[in-house]
C-alpha cells in the first residue's frame, strides 16, 4: 500500500515539474501551495474551539470517575477492616459489592475514553472537511495550480509556499468567528 502511495507521488510530481517546466516555457508563473491541515486543524478558530469543549468534557467525565473511584476505595478499605468481624455470607456479600464497583468503575472508564475518541472524530472530520473545501475554493479563485499538504510525503517546501496562515484566516472568517482577544460584543473577548 505505501508502494503504491509512493507510486503516485511519484506520477503526480513528474506531472507537476512537466507543468512547471512548459508553463515556464510559455512564460507564465505556476502557481503551488502548501498547507498544514494538522496546523491548520489546530490553530483555526473552530478547531481550538472543539479542543476546549473535548477538555471540558473530558474534566467532566475525570470528576464522575474519580467519584465511583473513591466509592470503591472506601468499599475496598471496609472490606479490609471488617473482613474478619464478618460472618462468611456477609463478608461474601460485601466482596460480590466490592467486585461489582470495580466492573463498574472499568466499564465507565471504557465508555469514556470510546466516548471521547468518537466525539474527537467527529469534530476533526468536520472541521477538516470544511477547510478541505475552503482550500479547493481558495485554489481556485486565487490561480494555484497545485496545493499541497504538508505532511503528505513533501520532503522540502519553501516557507515561501505555505499557505496555511492565509487559510485559518480565510476559513475563521468564513466559519463567522474571530480571532482570540476579540469578540462579537467587542472588548478583550470577554462576553457580557
Amino acid at each position: 500500500m505505501v508502494k503504491r502511495g509512493k507510486v503516485w507521488l511519484g506520477v503526480l510530481l513528474v506531472c507537476v515539474f512537466t507543468a512547471a517546466s512548459f508553463s515556464f516555457a510559455l512564460g507564465s508563473e505556476l502557481k503551488i501551495g502548501v498547507v498544514d491541515l494538522q496546523k491548520a486543524l489546530n490553530s483555526s478558530e473552530r478547531g481550538r474551539k472543539a479542543k476546549a469543549e473535548l477538555r471540558a468534557e473530558f474534566e467532566k467525565k475525570t470528576k464522575e470517575i474519580e467519584v465511583k473511584k473513591a466509592e470503591v476505595e472506601a468499599l475496598r478499605k471496609e472490606l479490609e477492616k471488617k473482613a474478619s468481624l464478618l460472618s462468611p455470607k456477609a463478608k461474601n456479600a460485601k466482596e460480590e459489592e466490592y467486585r461489582a464497583k470495580l466492573r463498574d468503575l472499568k466499564h465507565s472508564v471504557d465508555d469514556a475514553k470510546a466516548e471521547l475518541t468518537t466525539e474527537e472524530n467527529e469534530l476533526s472530520s468536520q472541521i477538516l472537511k470544511g477547510l478541505v473545501e475552503m482550500i479547493r475554493k481558495k485554489g481556485k479563485r486565487e490561480g494555484y495550480a497545485l496545493i499541497l499538504e504538508a505532511n503528505g510525503g513533501v520532503i522540502y517546501v519553501a516557507p515561501s509556499l505555505d499557505i496555511t496562515s492565509s487559510v485559518i484566516r480565510a476559513y475563521d472568517a468564513a466559519s463567522g468567528l474571530r480571532s482570540l482577544g476579540t469578540s462579537k460584543t467587542g472588548g478583550t473577548g470577554k462576553r457580557r
